[in-house]
């Protein structure tokens, strides 16, 4: 914010800048059973507020709709604007969401493609006039005491009675697909009673987005994890279905080589068993196994020792081959 701020207090002293901030908001009405999204702008010119606009969207939008509907506006307000004022030359659009300042001019098949459009044609067309325009969409911090930001924000939100038309949009559309399938996915998975190998650490509801420990686990590591939470990894109840031939011992000579032994009691991995301590003294493995906390210490655990590993031991990196220097001499002197 104080980078922002700082920039802002430059531009407005020239009489050539023309800054607008754009927000959107969803909020309740009535009984609170419907929501609406609603977006607002605001813009500046020589740190004055020159015009304010606002509108809705309606119930069967979402706030990305109404964020990319405040761009598209507030792009046109600032043309409008400029073209009455014909020293302003460039023009700087600011809104707090990522998403939507990166995609406003990128029209391509996607939710909210219409307003990405209509941004990208009013930007061209305020471009084309004269040379010397310049149009910028960027991102500003929200709710940080970003004055444009605030304002903007404001009239989003305001509780004026705004008449919108019904539509429903492809962003609202999709996630309200999404949400129903989770819906009924989660309700198959609580109806459903675990079985098989992975039903000790089925414990984390469905979601959509990969947990932390998928994605910030080094694949080796991930593999064992997963391995040894399906229980298809290297003890004796997956020797003796899948591999009969194979010995149920574990490498540290007690029998039989069970994923309890190994991650309660096998004494080669001692050292660092207080790991999964810390989660839980007792070290059940419904917890190690399907809890948030739980994977963290068992990943730690896993990184720490070859544990799950058919011998018992880390696997090394190999060193990638390198190109013997004698060898690409001689090349070199036979070309």
């Amino acid at each position: 914010a104080k980078k922002h701020n700082e920039k802002v207090e430059k531009l407005v002293r020239d009489n050539a800048h023309l800054l607008v901030y754009s927000d959107g908001s969803m909020r309740e009405e009535g009984d609170g059973t419907r929501r609406s999204t609603r977006w607002g702008i605001v813009g500046y010119h020589l740190g004055t507020e020159v015009f304010v606009d606002k509108g809705r969207l309606g119930h069967n939008t979402k706030v990305y709709d109404a964020e990319l509907m405040g761009i598209a506006r507030a792009v046109e307000a600032a043309k409008e604007y400029a073209d009455r004022h014909e020293w302003i030359k460039h023009v700087h659009i600011y809104a707090d969401n990522t998403a939507v300042v990166t995609l406003a001019y990128k029209p391509k098949p996607r939710p909210g493609q219409l307003q990405m459009i209509r941004t990208m044609h009013t930007v061209d067309n305020f471009l084309d006039q004269e040379e010397e325009r310049m149009v910028s969409i960027e991102w500003c911090p929200g709710h940080e005491d970003v004055a444009g930001n605030e304002r903007a924000n404001e009239e989003a939100k305001d509780r004026a009675e705004i008449r919108a038309h019904e539509h429903t949009t492809l962003t609202n559309a999709k996630r309200m697909v999404k949400e129903r399938a989770l819906e009924k996915w989660s309700g198959n998975w609580l109806k459903t009673p675990p079985s098989g190998g992975f039903a000790i650490a089925n414990r984390l509801k469905p979601q959509w987005k990969p947990r932390e420990h998928v994605q910030h686990t080094p694949r080796e590591v991930f593999s064992r994890l997963t391995q040894c939470r399906t229980k298809h990894t290297f003890v004796s109840e997956y020797y003796a279905r899948f591999v009969p031939d194979e010995t149920t011992g574990c490498t540290c000579g007690i029998q039989p080589q069970t994923r309890e032994h190994i991650i309660r009691k096998c004494p080669r991995y001692n050292e660092y068993r207080g790991i999964l301590e810390e989660v839980d003294a007792q070290m059940e493995l419904g917890t190690l196994l399907g809890t948030k906390k739980g994977l963290e210490a068992v990943t730690k655990f896993l990184a720490k020792m070859g544990t799950f590993t058919k011998t018992g031991n880390r696997h090394e990196r190999k060193p990638r081959p390198e190109i013997d220097d004698e060898e690409n001499k001689d090349t070199e002197g036979r070309e």
